[in-house]
């Protein structure tokens, strides 16, 4: 919905081990008869003390509370932690006796649950080390079997698909918390919500954060303004606790809105504020973006967060903070260095419809896109029937296929070997040919680049490009209304990455209005833009994972339906 103006190594533990708990579950030792009855005192009193803390205002049993109880004899304490919201734990009790004297009463997770897991995780260590059975952990607790290392659940935000254009999802501001819907944008880097004393009827309509009311915010003093492609938003900042995912960020710098754009009103915007994801260096006024804090303070596992976006209206996605879920993807992560520390850039190779051989980013250039044969990009044509000039384009893309292919080669051969070290060894008169074999420096800039942008609903790009894209898929160039009863015989554009090639079918390429009942191109023209936008369109496709320390992004086909744990 906005637009803002072999490298990698796998890592294990950034990868969640969803079945962690059960491994500590395998050598647990039965109660005895005194234990047990012990065990069913406390869970009577847990039960009784549950029904009293649900009969309580929301706002009584925001503080946590704590409840001993010490069984005489075995020398064991349970602790009974009681969670913010009284009404999510309205659930079955499960008790288990773990072996080293520690009992756990796992409680359901809730949305904002209690962030004591950190503890649970030293815990474990120091078992571990000491050769000690690990103790029992709570549901969502994971365990990694090949690490042996306890790995807390949290960081799962869960997102609301508003009609395929936008995804939200919720986090609180100050103490005590105020509750905000925010958009997640990797194509931005800061994070604002409307402010109490915002007038315009798009804060009228949404949450408003009033710090006075909190006791942790400070001011920063500092003046806003931030220009989307589709609105303005102007405010002032100051810093407060935000929590989100279940992961508490003190001292959070952010802006209140004190005036915004009519676009952001009801029914077009369902979310109140904005949640940046792209680097500092993009920030406005030079807040430090949310997960940039996160690192620095070592929130998270690791600097790594990852988006599984849903199809379907009211349908929920995820964002994951700190890891990514490897049971939301298939086949291997193709990864992506990033061109340009601002947005998450990447290289921009090309993009074919179906079996075409033409690379329509370097056919739309210098020419009357309109003029041109669609036959010749949809087809396979023979060299007879092309134009001389296109008869050397076309010989050139396949030398340089060629030359990718021998690159390739000549790193398995000796993939030890520094690339610098290479050049060196180019001698004065080695042939351009040669030299055209190694890759590119690293800090060569591409000729085409795209963001990949969970901010924008769409895919926005040059107008040639976008042009003859239309004509291909028969949609109005300048609506991108077209209709909805040839779907079944368009094919799928294939675009190039970082020198890999991912698809894009019908059905992510042709929004379908489910109000509407109609259907339009979400091919986008961009004329301001220096670099395609890959929004939501493409990203229902993959699973992405963006790692902010390396700065990289991963890609692989995304796993339907999405499992939630």
């Amino acid at each position: 919905m906005f637009i803002t103006s072999s490298v990698l190594a796998p890592q294990s533990r950034v990868v969640r081990s969803l079945d962690a708990h059960r491994y500590a579950r395998k050598n647990l030792k039965v109660p005895s008869a005194d234990e047990a009855k012990g065990l069913a005192s406390v869970k009577s009193e847990f039960a009784l003390r549950m029904k009293k803390a649900a009969e309580m205002s929301m706002e009584k049993v925001r503080a946590q509370r704590i409840i001993g109880a010490q069984i005489k004899g075995s020398q064991m304490k349970r602790t009974v932690v009681l969670a913010p919201l009284a009404l999510l734990f309205a659930t079955s009790l499960h008790l288990v006796h773990a072996a080293g004297n520690v009992v756990s009463i796992p409680l359901q997770r809730s949305f904002n649950r209690n962030s004591n897991i950190l503890v649970t995780r030293r815990i474990a260590r120091t078992r571990k080390q000491q050769g000690k059975d690990m103790m029992q952990l709570a549901p969502d607790v994971d365990f990694d079997e090949d690490s042996h290392d306890v790995e807390p659940d949290f960081g799962q935000v869960r997102l609301t698909d508003a009609t395929d254009t936008y995804y939200y999802g919720m986090i609180s501001v100050g103490t005590p918390s105020q509750n905000f819907t925010v958009t997640f944008d990797t194509g931005s880097a800061n994070m604002w919500i409307p402010g109490i004393r915002c007038t315009s009827k798009a804060c009228l309509q949404h949450n408003r954060y009033d710090h006075e009311l909190s006791s942790t915010y400070q001011p920063l003093n500092g003046q806003f303004a931030i220009q989307y492609g589709t609105g303005e938003v102007r405010g002032v900042t100051g810093q407060d606790t935000v929590k989100v995912g279940g992961i508490t960020i003190k001292g959070q710098p952010f802006a209140e809105s004190i005036s915004e754009d009519e676009v952001f009103e009801l029914p077009d915007t369902e979310f109140d504020g904005l949640f940046g994801l792209a680097f500092k260096s993009l920030s406005s006024g030079g807040l430090v973006p949310p997960m940039t804090k996160m690192i620095e303070e070592a929130l998270v596992d690791e600097p790594v967060f990852a988006f599984a976006l849903s199809e379907g209206h009211r349908s929920f996605g995820e964002l994951l903070l700190g890891g990514y879920n490897k049971l939301h993807y298939k086949g291997e992560l193709r990864w992506m260095r990033v061109t340009r520390a601002k947005y998450w850039q990447v290289s921009m190779e090309g993009i074919w419809y179906g079996d075409g051989k033409f690379n329509m980013l370097s056919l739309s250039k210098n020419r009357d896109v309109s003029k041109i044969p669609l036959d010749l990009i949809t087809g396979n044509p023979t060299d007879a029937t092309l134009p001389d000039s296109w008869r050397q384009e076309k010989a050139d893309e396949t030398a340089e296929k060629a030359r990718k292919k021998a690159r390739r080669k000549a790193k398995e051969s000796d993939p030890d070997m520094d690339l610098e070290e290479k050049r060196k060894r180019l001698s004065a008169d080695t042939s351009p040919k040669l030299k055209k074999l190694l890759p590119a420096r690293p800090n060569a800039s591409p000729d085409t680049s795209a963001i990949i942008d969970t901010g924008t609903s769409f895919l926005l790009g040059d107008p040639s490009s976008v042009q003859l894209i239309s004509r291909i898929i028969g949609a109005d160039f300048h609506t991108g209304d077209m209709s909805c009863a040839h779907l079944s015989e368009l094919k799928s554009f294939w675009i190039t990455l970082g020198g890999f090639k991912f698809e894009i079918a019908p059905e992510h390429y042709v929004y379908r209005d489910p109000v509407k009942k109609t259907c339009s191109s979400a091919w986008v023209p961009s004329y301001d833009s220096p670099f395609w936008v890959l929004g939501d369109s493409f990203l229902r496709a993959y699973y992405a994972v963006f790692d902010v320390k390396e700065k990289k992004v991963g890609l692989a086909p995304i796993n339907r339906p999405l499992r939630h744990v």
